[in-house]
């Protein structure tokens, strides 16, 4: 049946990280509900893959957008391409050849008896080369994309938070989460939510401003405070990336694992499944 060009678009805007948080849960949910859609979310991102390795995809800074919007139309044309060919290979049919008319008369021999004394052809798979370079910092940049803030969050933070989604990350690494007031009225819970969302965002702003040595210690904090599943899942994720900026690709390998062990975020799962084949993991 094949896919609409709606639906193209959207795997293209997921691909091109152009989702805003709901749109990204509703494509979520159509892409669970249709093969078809999968089928084409990875073939896209194999293509993207192939050419980042390749070191194809790191186009010139002084290249207009234009010229960037032109090369992601002739790669859609040339993935279309590709699935028709598939499909006339396919579907076209397709009759074993025969021997040629008299050729065991012509030689006067017995062909079973030669066929019987050839060699056989041993074909084997080629062996993956785990030991080929891999750019780890251009790894870290193709998957890194800072999270959003969450509709709701602890007043302590606000001025912070709006700060970081606006790109000033100043007030939020400024912030002394070792030192909270003593707010009026304020429980356990609403401190250990200041503790914990305020060290994953300064982890993910010291990122941001290229201080992985901070951001590391930030993510192991909240990892190591048990905080729900949903924020520890992300949690590993910045922290896998955090290693791979690193260039500490064994940490960054394990931490991937574990996001697919956890589950329930399929996103990040079909993310780390990618950084371990490219890490040959």
């Amino acid at each position: 049946m094949g896919i609409t060009t709606e639906q193209y678009e959207k795997i293209i805007r997921f691909l091109d990280a152009e989702m805003e948080v709901a749109e990204m849960e509703a494509f979520e949910k159509e892409l669970a509900a249709n093969p078809e859609m999968r089928h084409q979310l990875d073939f896209e991102q194999s293509l993207r893959d192939d050419f980042a390795l390749q070191n194809l995809t790191s186009l010139p800074g002084t290249m207009a957008s234009g010229k960037v919007r032109e090369m992601r139309k002739w790669l859609a044309i040339g993935s279309a391409a590709a699935i028709i060919i598939a499909l006339v290979l396919f579907t076209a049919p397709w009759k074993k050849p025969g021997p040629a008319p008299g050729i065991a008369n012509q030689k006067n021999i017995d062909t079973a008896l030669e066929k019987r004394d050839q060699p056989q052809t041993v074909i084997t798979a080629p062996v993956k080369d785990s030991s080929k370079i891999i750019d780890l910092a251009s790894l870290f940049k193709k998957y890194f994309k800072k999270d959003t803030v969450p509709e709701a969050y602890p007043i302590f933070l606000a001025e912070a938070l709006i700060d970081y989604e606006s790109g000033n990350y100043a007030t939020l690494q400024k912030l002394n989460l070792n030192d909270l007031p003593q707010v009026r009225g304020a429980g356990d819970n609403d401190r250990e939510s200041i503790l914990q969302l305020g060290h994953y965002y300064k982890g993910i702003s010291y990122l941001e401003t290229g201080n992985t040595e901070k951001a590391i210690a930030h993510f192991d904090w909240v990892l190591k405070n048990k905080p729900d599943k949903a924020l520890q899942v992300k949690a590993t994720w910045f922290l896998a990336l955090a290693y791979l900026k690193e260039n500490n690709r064994e940490k960054a390998a394990a931490l991937c694992r574990s996001i697919i062990n956890k589950k329930g975020n399929s996103i990040l799962i079909r993310n780390a499944e990618k950084i371990l084949d490219t890490l040959g993991k």
